[in-house]
């Protein structure tokens, strides 16, 4: 019936393995994958624990499209991150999470941490951890082979590689098909734990509730994947390099840490252009799009090399050559580092250098130095200690950096400059989990004028759009269905979703329609906003770099700076939050959520010309229980920013805003 019903739960300190079954009651309100996840840590997980100790939780999780829909072999994880200290899930697809559901759970929750290094291995319902020291400061690759080898047979297995046992912050996890749950540092909390690898192994059968409707919803969505020229041809025939030309085309290629926006030899590195290294396309499990491939660029073999890693280990750092961006992709998925955080920071330590702001030298364009810095990082020997740290922890070490230290909430950000698309701008500044582009994707809209023409130098009506499709894209993450497959599906800026509702139908037997759909999504992005809340995160940290104040230079977007507040009181209007970005107690309350014990109930302006008076009041509401003093603007006029110390000084246990 879509899901299995079990949730697997293992604690490392203690070595106890039980099974429990899975909550249809959560389920029927976050369906599954992300949103499942990520009501389970906000419960499990006490507030504002340290990311890298043994009292953080990680949950792998499938979803109940997991391993019966078209483009649905997907999974994800959900853990508080390293790097950002927001709540954290990340995607992958190939064939872990069909797997884990053919060995009979929907789930592993993870807690504590293992005296030595150790991995979970899961073979039809029976689970093992198994000590391997002998696997300490191997390679992905090297630890998947020698597990399979060790347990005899070809196990799905997602493992770390140096990168997550020396805690590198953005360290990802790696599975046997070269894929990555690649974004926040996931990998780090995994090594935190002492974790290398879960190896699972499993031949059940997954069955929909209601196989011949399924089945019909199914040959319904494989028509519309294959009938659109994206998902139909173009992600097949070029990958998702195919993008290369039309995001250079609009000037909004990031080149040398995000200081230009055309590229000018972006030819060596398109799609088209690298169509004649493909050796064979690749697909996750069940997917008709088939967007990955094996390809060997002049001698050198490597898996997945997409567009955002080609951007960020080439373009953003002003390297065109193929071959060396390979080695640099393969050095990453065996070490275990997100490409695009490793890329970001590379180029922000080339333009330090640039700049005199450390000793090194290290220039735009040198390819050995890029590939000597991978290493390090994951060694965390020399500057790759700081590099190590992510680019906002960098800039707080390097003086003068901080402007240029590309990332939202620690996030590194991907490869399209804000200031030319205004609408993914804003995606990158509201997304809870950080500056990223699959919380809210409007490159289809405003680069490739999909479903209609959008122009991307415009704010009118980008709030909207951007809240629908963060609800949305929590509904595929949970549905564990690929993102892609909206190319397709949306025909209209009203983000349709009725297939998704009739594949959940039919796949679990409960009724959702459409509207209830987007509804759960709502619900899942506002926990997800709850969570960060109660970890210190408000509207101050929904924020762009100054650089992106900056104009941009060359291409069609020449000149275009960031106005990001243009469309965020909108945005947080749409969402039923209050102007410092938190969810009010009445969209709580329609939401069916409880109100976290952290959140502040009571907030007072303070609309006094008088300082004096302003202050008196404030006594009087903080004793009364106010959590919150709002310094009002006839305050603000007489008195200037001082009337802020002031209050901020008396009362610093309150949060102060004006």
């Amino acid at each position: 019936m879509g899901y299995v019903g079990k949730i697997l739960r293992v604690n490392l300190s203690n070595r106890k393995i039980f099974e429990e079954n899975l909550d249809y009651e959560i389920a029927s309100k976050f369906i599954g994958g992300r949103g499942y996840g990520v009501k389970l840590l906000f419960d499990m997980l006490k507030p504002k624990t340290d990311a890298l100790s043994e009292e953080n939780i990680i949950i792998f999780m499938t979803g109940p499209l997991t391993g019966l829909a078209p483009a649905s072999g997907r999974s994800c994880v959900v853990s508080k991150s390293p790097l950002t200290n927001t709540i954290f899930d990340s995607q992958i697809g190939g064939f872990w999470g069909t797997e884990l559901k053919k060995a009979g759970f929907d789930g592993i929750i993870i807690e504590g941490k293992a005296e030595k290094l150790v991995y979970l291995v899961i073979k039809n319902g029976k689970t093992e951890i198994k000590v391997c020291e002998n696997l300490r400061g191997l390679t992905t690759s090297e630890t998947i082979k020698k597990i399979r080898k060790a347990e005899n047979c070809k196990m799905r297995v997602l493992a770390i590689g140096l990168a997550g046992e020396n805690l590198v912050k953005y360290a990802c996890i790696v599975d046997d098909e070269g894929r990555a749950l690649g974004r926040g540092g996931l990998g780090a909390v995994m090594g935190s734990k002492n974790l290398k690898a879960i190896a699972v192994k499993g031949n059940k059968r997954i069955k929909p509730a209601n196989e011949f409707a399924f089945k019909k919803a199914s040959r319904e969505f494989v028509e519309i994947l294959k009938g659109h020229p994206i998902t139909g041809d173009a992600l097949g025939r070029y990958g998702t390099l195919v993008l290369m030309n039309p995001v250079n085309k609009h000037g909004v290629l990031p080149v040398k840490n995000f200081r230009e926006g055309v590229f000018e030899e972006v030819n060596k590195l398109s799609g088209e252009s690298m169509r004649k290294y493909l050796v064979k396309k690749k697909g996750c499990a069940l997917c008709p799009i088939r967007c990955g491939r094996i390809m060997n660029i002049e001698g050198i073999t490597t898996v997945n090399l997409e567009y955002e890693s080609t951007w960020a280990l080439g373009v953003n750092c002003f390297i065109s050559d193929p071959k060396i961006i390979a080695r640099a992709n393969n050095l990453c998925n065996e070490l275990g580092l997100d490409t695009i955080s490793m890329g970001n920071c590379i180029a922000f330590i080339m333009e330090c250098s640039e700049k005199g702001l450390i000793k090194e030298k290290i220039d735009f364009g040198d390819g050995n130095a890029l590939l000597r810095l991978i290493e390090a990082t994951a060694k965390r020997e020399g500057l790759g200690d700081l590099l190590a740290e992510g680019t906002r922890r960098m800039s707080e070490k390097i003086k003068d950096s901080k402007d240029f230290a590309i990332n939202v909430k620690g996030l590194e950000l991907p490869a399209y400059d804000p200031r030319g698309v205004k609408g993914q701008a804003l995606a990158y500044v509201t997304s809870n989990r950080g500056g990223c582009h699959l919380r809210a994707y409007l490159i289809p809209e405003e680069v490739l004028s999909l479903p209609e023409y959008l122009n991307n130098l415009e704010t009118e009506g980008k709030a909207r759009m951007v809240k629908e499709i963060e609800d949305i894209f929590a509904v595929l993450d949970s549905l564990c269905t690929c993102k892609f497959t909206t190319l397709a599906a949306f025909s209209t800026f009203d983000f349709e979703a009725e297939i998704y509702a009739k594949l959940l139908t039919t796949a679990t037997g409960f009724y959702f329609d459409e509207k209830e759909l987007k509804k759960a999504g709502e619900r899942i992005y506002n926990l997800e906003r709850l969570f960060n809340v109660r970890e210190g995160f408000d509207s101050s940290h929904d924020r762009l770099p100054e650089r992106f104040k900056e104009a941009l230079i060359k291409g069609p977007a020449e000149g275009e700076k960031e106005n990001v507040e243009e469309m965020l009181y909108e945005y947080y209007k749409l969402r039923g939050w209050s102007s410092r970005g938190i969810p009010e107690e009445k969209k709580i309350k329609e939401l069916g959520l409880d109100i976290p014990e952290v959140y502040p109930k009571l907030q007072v302006a303070l609309d006094f010309r008088n300082l004096r008076d302003a202050i008196e009041c404030a006594k009087a509401v903080a004793k009364g229980g106010a959590d919150w003093l709002e310094v009002g603007t006839p305050l603000i006029k007489s008195e200037g920013m001082r009337a802020v110390r002031e209050i901020r000084k008396l009362f610093p246990e309150k949060i102060i805003i004006a």
